[in-house]
Protein backbone atom coordinates (compact mmCIF):
# COMPACT_ATOMS: atom_id res chain seq x y z
CA UNK A 1 0.00 0.00 0.00
CA UNK A 2 1.33 3.44 -0.79
CA UNK A 3 1.63 5.68 1.78
CA UNK A 4 2.04 9.17 1.19
CA UNK A 5 3.15 12.32 3.43
CA UNK A 6 0.71 15.63 4.38
CA UNK A 7 1.24 18.24 6.73
CA UNK A 8 -2.00 19.18 8.52
CA UNK A 9 -3.50 21.54 7.49
CA UNK A 10 -4.49 23.27 11.03
CA UNK A 11 -1.52 22.60 12.99
CA UNK A 12 1.45 21.84 10.23
CA UNK A 13 2.49 18.67 11.59
CA UNK A 14 3.69 15.56 9.07
CA UNK A 15 1.16 12.98 8.61
CA UNK A 16 1.46 9.72 6.70
CA UNK A 17 -1.29 9.09 5.15
CA UNK A 18 -2.33 5.85 2.86
CA UNK A 19 -2.65 7.10 -0.98
CA UNK A 20 -6.37 6.35 -1.77
CA UNK A 21 -7.64 7.66 1.86
CA UNK A 22 -10.01 10.54 1.44
CA UNK A 23 -10.33 11.46 5.14
CA UNK A 24 -7.62 11.61 7.43
CA UNK A 25 -7.21 12.86 11.40
CA UNK A 26 -4.32 14.36 12.71
CA UNK A 27 -2.28 12.59 15.55
CA UNK A 28 -0.98 15.71 16.87
CA UNK A 29 -3.97 18.32 16.84
CA UNK A 30 -7.09 15.87 16.17
CA UNK A 31 -8.08 17.72 13.37
CA UNK A 32 -10.28 15.80 11.47
CA UNK A 33 -8.71 16.60 7.46
CA UNK A 34 -10.28 15.74 3.83
CA UNK A 35 -7.53 14.55 1.79
CA UNK A 36 -7.37 16.06 -1.59
CA UNK A 37 -6.12 14.35 -4.71
CA UNK A 38 -5.76 17.18 -7.31
CA UNK A 39 -3.42 15.43 -10.37
CA UNK A 40 -0.23 14.71 -9.39
CA UNK A 41 -0.11 16.75 -5.73
CA UNK A 42 -1.76 16.32 -2.67
CA UNK A 43 -3.32 18.42 0.21
CA UNK A 44 -5.49 18.49 3.18
CA UNK A 45 -8.25 20.69 4.42
CA UNK A 46 -10.24 20.81 8.11
CA UNK A 47 -13.39 19.84 7.97
CA UNK A 48 -14.78 21.92 10.79
CA UNK A 49 -13.82 24.16 8.29
CA UNK A 50 -15.94 23.09 5.61
CA UNK A 51 -18.31 22.63 7.30
CA UNK A 52 -18.53 26.05 8.76
CA UNK A 53 -18.05 27.45 5.35
CA UNK A 54 -20.69 24.88 3.61
CA UNK A 55 -23.33 25.90 6.32
CA UNK A 56 -22.75 29.49 6.14
CA UNK A 57 -23.30 29.16 2.36
CA UNK A 58 -26.48 27.15 3.09
CA UNK A 59 -27.48 29.93 5.25
CA UNK A 60 -27.08 33.03 2.52
CA UNK A 61 -29.14 30.34 0.05
CA UNK A 62 -31.93 30.41 2.25
CA UNK A 63 -31.72 33.82 3.00
CA UNK A 64 -31.50 34.54 -0.46
CA UNK A 65 -34.39 32.63 -1.14
CA UNK A 66 -36.70 33.72 1.49
CA UNK A 67 -35.76 37.40 0.08
CA UNK A 68 -36.62 36.32 -3.38
CA UNK A 69 -39.89 34.72 -2.02
CA UNK A 70 -40.74 38.46 -0.21
CA UNK A 71 -39.92 40.14 -3.35
CA UNK A 72 -42.16 37.73 -5.27
CA UNK A 73 -44.80 38.08 -3.18
CA UNK A 74 -44.45 41.91 -2.75
CA UNK A 75 -44.88 42.00 -6.44
CA UNK A 76 -48.16 39.91 -6.64
CA UNK A 77 -49.23 42.00 -4.07
CA UNK A 78 -48.98 45.43 -6.10
CA UNK A 79 -50.81 44.09 -9.06
CA UNK A 80 -53.60 42.43 -6.88
CA UNK A 81 -54.00 45.51 -5.20
CA UNK A 82 -54.35 47.39 -8.46
CA UNK A 83 -57.54 45.09 -9.56
CA UNK A 84 -58.96 46.55 -6.00
CA UNK A 85 -59.36 49.91 -7.00
CA UNK A 86 -61.99 52.18 -7.32
CA UNK A 87 -61.75 54.91 -9.89
CA UNK A 88 -63.99 57.99 -9.36
CA UNK A 89 -65.56 60.65 -11.17
CA UNK A 90 -62.60 62.18 -12.31
CA UNK A 91 -60.73 59.37 -13.08
CA UNK A 92 -58.74 59.17 -9.78
CA UNK A 93 -58.47 55.64 -8.63
CA UNK A 94 -58.50 54.66 -4.96
CA UNK A 95 -58.79 52.24 -2.79
CA UNK A 96 -62.31 51.55 -0.94
CA UNK A 97 -63.02 52.00 2.29
CA UNK A 98 -65.85 50.99 4.02
CA UNK A 99 -66.50 54.33 5.87
CA UNK A 100 -66.46 55.70 2.35
CA UNK A 101 -69.12 53.22 0.93
CA UNK A 102 -71.44 54.07 3.64
CA UNK A 103 -70.87 57.66 3.35
CA UNK A 104 -71.04 57.49 -0.74
CA UNK A 105 -74.25 55.59 -0.16
CA UNK A 106 -75.89 57.81 2.71
CA UNK A 107 -75.52 61.08 0.80
CA UNK A 108 -76.95 59.83 -2.59
CA UNK A 109 -79.62 58.25 -0.62
CA UNK A 110 -80.45 61.40 0.84
CA UNK A 111 -80.25 63.01 -2.19
CA UNK A 112 -82.89 60.79 -4.14
CA UNK A 113 -84.81 61.24 -0.43
CA UNK A 114 -84.66 65.29 -0.81
CA UNK A 115 -85.14 64.84 -4.91
CA UNK A 116 -88.37 62.45 -3.57
CA UNK A 117 -89.67 64.61 -1.37
CA UNK A 118 -88.91 67.94 -3.38
CA UNK A 119 -90.97 66.61 -6.63
CA UNK A 120 -93.82 65.24 -4.75
CA UNK A 121 -94.30 68.80 -3.21
CA UNK A 122 -94.12 69.98 -6.80
CA UNK A 123 -96.29 67.74 -8.40
CA UNK A 124 -99.34 67.91 -6.06
CA UNK A 125 -98.62 71.29 -6.20
CA UNK A 126 -98.71 71.18 -10.22
CA UNK A 127 -102.04 68.58 -9.73
CA UNK A 128 -103.79 71.37 -8.22
CA UNK A 129 -103.66 73.93 -10.75
CA UNK A 130 -104.38 71.52 -13.46
CA UNK A 131 -100.64 70.44 -14.96
CA UNK A 132 -100.49 67.15 -16.77
CA UNK A 133 -100.07 63.66 -14.92
CA UNK A 134 -96.57 62.98 -16.96
CA UNK A 135 -95.50 65.39 -13.86
CA UNK A 136 -96.14 62.60 -10.92
CA UNK A 137 -93.65 60.23 -12.15
CA UNK A 138 -90.23 63.05 -11.21
CA UNK A 139 -91.29 61.96 -7.51
CA UNK A 140 -89.93 57.96 -8.96
CA UNK A 141 -86.38 59.65 -9.88
CA UNK A 142 -85.86 60.50 -6.36
CA UNK A 143 -86.92 56.69 -5.59
CA UNK A 144 -84.16 55.40 -8.25
CA UNK A 145 -81.51 57.53 -6.77
CA UNK A 146 -82.31 55.94 -3.18
CA UNK A 147 -81.84 52.31 -4.71
CA UNK A 148 -78.98 53.40 -6.32
CA UNK A 149 -77.38 54.99 -3.52
CA UNK A 150 -78.32 51.52 -1.89
CA UNK A 151 -76.57 49.44 -4.47
CA UNK A 152 -73.30 51.40 -4.48
CA UNK A 153 -72.85 51.18 -0.91
CA UNK A 154 -73.40 47.44 -0.84
CA UNK A 155 -70.77 47.23 -4.10
CA UNK A 156 -68.43 49.43 -2.45
CA UNK A 157 -68.50 47.87 1.10
CA UNK A 158 -68.25 44.53 -0.99
CA UNK A 159 -65.16 45.47 -2.59
CA UNK A 160 -63.33 47.06 0.46
CA UNK A 161 -64.17 43.92 2.64
CA UNK A 162 -62.39 41.76 -0.20
CA UNK A 163 -59.52 44.52 -0.14
CA UNK A 164 -59.13 44.17 3.92
CA UNK A 165 -58.87 40.17 3.45
CA UNK A 166 -56.70 40.36 0.68
CA UNK A 167 -54.38 42.67 2.41
CA UNK A 168 -55.32 40.74 5.44
CA UNK A 169 -53.63 37.04 3.46
CA UNK A 170 -50.83 39.45 2.53
CA UNK A 171 -49.42 40.66 5.45
CA UNK A 172 -49.74 37.31 6.84
CA UNK A 173 -47.98 35.98 4.50
CA UNK A 174 -45.32 38.61 4.36
CA UNK A 175 -45.04 38.00 8.49
CA UNK A 176 -44.15 34.11 8.06
CA UNK A 177 -41.82 34.74 5.44
CA UNK A 178 -40.12 37.22 7.05
CA UNK A 179 -40.21 35.05 10.54
CA UNK A 180 -38.65 32.23 8.57
CA UNK A 181 -35.84 34.63 7.52
CA UNK A 182 -34.55 35.56 10.56
CA UNK A 183 -35.24 31.92 11.82
CA UNK A 184 -32.07 31.08 9.17
CA UNK A 185 -30.44 34.09 9.88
Amino acid sequence: MKVISLNCNHCGAPLDVPAKARFATCGFCQAKLAVEHVGNSYSTSVLDELKETTEKIARDVAEMKSSSEIKELDERWQRERLSHMVTGKHGQQSLPTKTGAVAGGIMIAAFGLFWTIMAAGITSAGARVGAPGVVRIFPLFGVLFIGFGIFIAFRIFSRADAYERANKKYLDQRRELAREQTRTD
